[in-house]
């Protein structure tokens, strides 16, 4: 549902910028047509274009051009992900969790459905969605803790219309070459399942991924089916103090099966259960030591690499209540962002078995919760946690337990205050789980692979301003400035490092109507640490966003 306060918090309301997108109406009248019986007399879908030329800023001739060469999104796609018919009792609820849905994917930059009541009493639901632009061509590069990312791209998210998504692309980092061919479907072959489907091939090796799943749409959704696969078989890589310590060949195989069933809706909340089989494979080569100038600091034990084949099966429990509410301009620009106020979390017990062609006997476990809140109509807060970890005979293994808490304030409508904590634990993790700190990990301002820990913590602190300047109805130009705090207990010394800390700023530009990007960032962070031969700043650039 869209934000709603009480009329004591009128002014206040007004601050935090909930999403009104011209032509939404009050998502309240939803609620208030269920109460009276009201029933839909027809459901009409009105698609709109990239760019709407009676929007004076939009109509110039790029636009035109880009609505005369865009394919439309077919009816038919959204009309599969309405639930509901003329003749149906208005059911508040599943309107706002069907807007949620449709802005879930990729090349629908939005989505309400108003109503429009009748001479009778009956109402007409008006679906509104607006088209982004989906077609990519791109050759670019990204720059982030010093490291250096080129690409080539062709993606189309929304091929002929269809809803469904394909990309080829070939990037080049420092560690290695990837060409990767992805398709993604939400409506696979017209049903409630979704497919996904990528190759890559690597300058080190391949990596191979299938899912077909069958997930919940919402709280009436009764069951839910997931089957995927995956392998890989690269060069991993150990870094510390930015350079690479060991390296080894990895073959990672994975395979995973889960079917749960829900029990009916108390409310807006639901409960599920099921289980499932679980396969993992890795086989690993020689450790090879790289640059002895990762291990100046004191000695690093090299990484921990079993052989393992585990097979195993888990019980599944997960809790959903769906207290959502709609914002606009906390984490992205200009486009409504769904936060979930009511809890989310889940739970996975299972045993890896020799009986069932394993090499060991392990209970494993995954769980994840998650809450939001409102303590004052201009701030949301956001809680994530999760852990996972296996217990081998030897002891546990790959423990991790992570937890984020992420606070939003707008004291003004277009200014944004964000804030973001972050903490991690690891016991003897896989390869593929290392913790690091630096660049790629949210301490802007320096190098990636800065050191390799068991401890991490983080904190990030921005201001967001965002100016009227529109560019054609196409970029929105605002501006950040920010801190990041961190440190980590060290692989190699088994202390906790210095506390590092970079402030920097610069130019954020909301993409109005791209369906691959919602922020692009250019900015530059200046560490307030530094050691020896540390750059005296980073040049950040592209659209990753972590809060």
């Amino acid at each position: 549902m869209r934000l709603k306060l009480p009329a004591v918090g009128l002014l206040c309301a007004s601050a935090i910028v909930s999403a009104q997108t011209p032509g939404a109406v009050d998502p309240a009248a939803w609620e208030q047509l269920e109460a009276r019986g009201a029933r839909f007399s027809a459901i009409e879908i009105r698609i709109g274009d990239v760019f709407d030329p009676t929007q004076p800023h939009e109509n110039h001739w790029i636009a035109r051009t880009a609505n005369l060469l865009h394919i439309e999104t077919r009816r038919k796609v959204v009309a599969r992900e309405l639930p509901f018919k003329a003749g149906d009792r208005v059911n508040a609820r599943l309107i706002h969790q069907v807007e949620r849905n449709l802005r879930a994917f990729r090349f629908l930059k939005d989505a309400f459905i108003d109503p429009e009541v009748q001479a009778d009493g009956t109402v007409k639901a008006i679906v509104r969605t607006q088209d982004a632009w989906t077609l990519k061509v791109s050759a670019g590069f990204t720059q982030v803790g010093g490291q250096r990312n080129f690409g080539f791209s062709l993606k189309e998210v929304n091929f002929l219309g269809f809803g469904k998504d394909l990309s080829l692309a070939h990037e080049r980092t420092t560690e290695r070459s990837t060409d990767t061919l992805l398709y993604q479907d939400r409506q696979f072959l017209g049903s409630d399942w979704s497919f996904a489907a990528r190759y890559q091939i690597l300058s080190d090796g391949k990596t191979r991924y299938l899912e077909l799943g069958r997930p919940y749409r919402g709280l009436d959704t009764p069951w839910s089916m997931t089957f995927s696969v995956a392998s890989s078989d690269s060069l991993t890589s150990v870094y510390n103090l930015r350079r690479t310590a060991f390296e080894f060949a990895s073959r990672l195989d994975n395979g995973f099966f889960e079917g749960t069933w829900a029990r009916a809706a108390r409310g807006p909340q639901v409960q599920r259960f099921g289980g499932g089989l679980d396969l993992r494979s890795a086989r690993h080569g020689e450790i090879r030591p790289v640059e002895p100038e990762a291990m100046a600091d004191g000695p690093l034990p090299p990484p921990d690499l079993p052989t393992r084949q585990l097979v195993g099966f888990h019980l599944a429990w997960s809790l959903y209540e769906d207290r959502f509410q709609d914002f606009q301009d906390l984490a992205g620009m200009t486009h409504t962002e769904d936060y979930n106020l009511g809890w989310e979390a889940g739970l996975r017990v299972g045993l890896y078995a020799r009986a069932l062609g394993g090499e060991a006997n392990a209970p494993f476990f995954s769980g994840h919760a998650a809450k939001g809140w409102l303590p004052v109509p201009e701030t949301l807060l956001l809680l994530r946690t999760q852990a996972t970890g296996r217990r081998e005979p030897e002891g546990w293994r790959n423990a991790l337990l992570s937890g984020s808490l992420t606070a939003y304030y707008k004291g003004f409508p277009s200014q944004t205050q964000a804030a973001y904590l972050q903490v991690d634990m690891a016991r003897k993790p896989d390869p593929e789980s290392l913790l690091y700190l630096g660049g790629l990990d949210g301490l802007r301002g320096y190098a990636n692979h800065l050191l390799l820990g068991d401890r991490r913590w983080l904190v990030s602190l921005e201001e967001r301003p965002i100016t009227p300047i529109n560019w054609l109805g196409i970029l929105q130009l605002g501006f950040v400035v920010y801190a990041d705090a961190g440190a980590i207990r060290r692989a190699d010394t088994g202390r906790w490092s210095r506390t590092y800390v970079n402030v920097g700023g610069g130019l954020r530009f909301g993409d109005l109507k791209s369906s691959l990007g919602r922020v692009f960032l250019i900015t530059i962070a200046y560490p307030l640490v530094r050691d020896p031969g540390m750059d005296r700043s980073q040049l950040v650039i592209g659209n990753v966003v972590r809060f």
